[in-house]
């Protein structure tokens, strides 16, 4: 049954002053607004790697990573006097691509094209026939540095010359709401990447609402997330930040039926589709505070999240490529499993979620396709959208548009 005509009962999109009007599809197919978003966003912002300082432990521990909008590869490492840094990924001879594995553990690495050596602090360490230079000095062409920082464990990375904000102030009000959860507890237990065929606002829209759970998913979530006192799975609690970041609390359905796999999954573990499950609110989220608690969403402006649910919780980021192309990602931590049992029940999880991202992406390819035929200008949003609505109206201030 439909809800009564009229303002939504939830009150979300008043609540945090937007408008109720249409919003334009322009900034998701023309590529002259993703320039701008390019060079009034991407390059300013604080990049979460999806990656945390414990998983490079050791000296010489480092991993690589491209970031296509800006058209540059980082490499962050832990040097041999254990501090960990962000360098552009490039040789300061002649420009060649420095790096080419994706991660590893070395004391340095040496240029395939003119041999140039270099630590894992970004000091020069070799120069092959360096007599033939002219006043060369080496103290000099070490790797270019990139802004890194860490946010409970986390690792961030900025490319401006000067950031125009620290970390801390980019997480705003997610620096008290997150602080409790026990982020440095839990280990990476899968990571995921697929490249989609759509703007990276359309890739991300469908993970912003419950709108479309009980038709993307149901057939692999029938009622895990909705049920009858919540047939479309309003959001029960948002908070939609000034700075363009979001926090979102996905319902869960008190009476949803387990499968004979969910069963034993839930037996021996923490599972994405629990919710509340009578394991008692977990620190750092709103689960003491709702009946029908499933899981949160913390989006970090523009296209990262931190994802947060009883006893686990995952990364994502909707890398932008091109106005049509996105990278997403996808990474899910656990507490590191004590039995058989309990790597069992992760697996369960992962294959969830892994399952869950694929029909949303789905969905995320059909629809830029729709998109960019024109036949629609602008696309109408419900008080279920409101941070849907909210990314918008933030990148278009930001454009200035």
């Amino acid at each position: 049954m439909n809800a009564p005509t009229g303002r939504p009962q939830c009150g979300h999109t008043q609540a945090f002053g937007l408008d109720t009007g249409p919003v334009s599809t322009a900034p998701v197919i023309q590529p002259e607004f993703f320039e701008r978003e390019r060079e009034a966003i991407f390059r300013h912002q604080w990049f979460n790697l999806l990656k945390r300082a414990d998983e490079i432990p050791n000296p010489g521990d480092f991993f690589v990573r491209d970031i296509e909008v800006l058209g540059t590869s980082v490499v962050v490492a832990r040097g041999p006097d254990g501090q960990v840094r962000a360098f552009h990924n490039v040789c300061t001879h002649r420009g060649n691509r420095l790096v080419r594995a994706a991660d590893g553990c070395v004391k340095g690495w040496q240029c395939d094209f003119h041999g140039w050596t270099f630590a894992t602090d970004g000091t020069v360490q070799f120069v092959p026939d360096e007599g033939q230079f002219f006043d060369l000095d080496k103290s000099k062409m070490g790797l270019p540095s990139v802004h890194l920082d860490t946010w409970a464990g986390f690792l961030f990375v900025n490319f401006d010359a000067t950031p125009r904000q620290t970390l801390e102030q980019a997480m705003g009000d997610f620096n008290q709401d997150l602080k409790p959860f026990p982020f440095d507890q839990m280990i990476c237990a899968g990571r995921w990447r697929y490249h989609v065929k759509a703007n990276w606002k359309v890739t991300m829209n469908a993970f912003q609402e419950g709108y479309h759970v009980a038709f993307v998913h149901k057939r692999s979530a029938p009622d895990a997330f909705t049920g009858t006192d919540n047939p479309y799975c309003n959001i029960s609690h948002m908070k939609l930040q000034p700075n363009g970041n979001q926090h979102l609390s996905v319902p869960g359905n008190p009476a949803h039926d387990l499968s004979p796999t969910e069963q034993i999954a839930f037996k021996f573990g923490s599972t994405f589709t629990q919710g509340t499950g009578g394991r008692g609110a977990y620190p750092g989220t709103q689960q003491d505070k709702s009946d029908d608690w499933g899981f949160e969403l913390n989006i970090l402006f523009p296209f990262s999240r931190i994802n947060v649910g009883a006893g686990w919780y995952y990364l994502d980021a909707f890398w932008p490529v091109s106005q049509n192309e996105t990278v997403y990602e996808l990474a899910y931590y656990f507490p590191k499993p004590k039995s058989a049992a309990e790597m069992i029940s992760q697996e369960f999880s992962k294959i969830v979620l892994r399952d869950l991202s694929r029909e949303d992406l789905y969905t995320n390819e059909v629809t830029q396709r729709a998109l960019n035929s024109g036949a629609i200008k602008n696309i109408t949003l419900s008080d279920q959208e409101a941070a849907v609505r909210h990314l918008y109206r933030t990148v278009e201030r930001l454009v200035g548009r």
